[in-house]
């Protein structure tokens, strides 16, 4: 990313309020996390329940000193090596703006052959608009422990909303359920409901 790019993105997230987020619980079994290096927010919230995979193994090595007790694996989440109905739910934390929509798409797919029927997936992220030449968020997320993770998130800007992941989860089987939206981000909560 360019230097002044990078910079505009700094100030975007720092002009911004901070967006405060409460993760209480991720849903209950074995939990894929999409995207889930960096702060490895996710594997933090759900430990040894959770499998967090990630392209890139920096991503990876940063997130497991943070939570140690999950599974870690460097995945193309596009083809994710795991059996077809083999785990119990998914999540993906500020990951989806990082992904073309058509790159979405195939994660959302890939993502519903390998999660049992009637297994939900967890999207929390943020609404972007392609007006803006950089987008940036930055959230303090509060574990069900009491311990606090103080981060930001940054792309270069395109069109993102609920309404967007929604529609690209029902093209992939999901069954959106719950959508809050929030000025800054939404949450989706969607269901397997259907055979392969």
């Amino acid at each position: 990313m360019k230097l002044f790019t990078t910079i505009r993105m700094l100030f975007n997230a720092i002009t911004r309020p901070k967006q405060h987020i409460s993760i209480r619980e991720i849903p209950a079994g074995t939990v894929l996390d999409i995207g889930g290096g960096g702060e490895g927010v996710i594997a933090r919230a759900g430990g040894a329940a959770v499998v967090a995979v990630d392209k890139y193994l920096s991503e990876i090595d940063e997130a497991r000193e943070k939570a140690a007790g999950a599974a870690w694996l460097v995945a193309d989440a596009t083809a994710l090596p795991f059996k077809s109905r083999s785990l119990d739910h998914a999540t993906a934390f500020f990951s989806c703006m990082y992904m073309p929509d058509e790159v979405k798409e195939k994660v959302f797919r890939d993502t519903r052959r390998v999660l049992k029927q009637g297994g939900e997936f967890w999207i929390w992220d943020a609404p972007i608009s392609l007006k803006n030449k950089v987008f940036a968020i930055r959230l303090q997320v509060n574990l069900r422990d009491a311990d606090r993770i103080n981060t930001t998130y940054g792309v270069k800007a395109k069109d993102q909303s609920a309404a967007s992941i929604s529609s690209l989860l029902r093209q992939a089987g999901f069954e959106p359920e719950i959508i809050t939206s929030q000025k800054h981000w939404f949450f989706i909560q969607a269901k397997n409901s259907g055979s392969a």
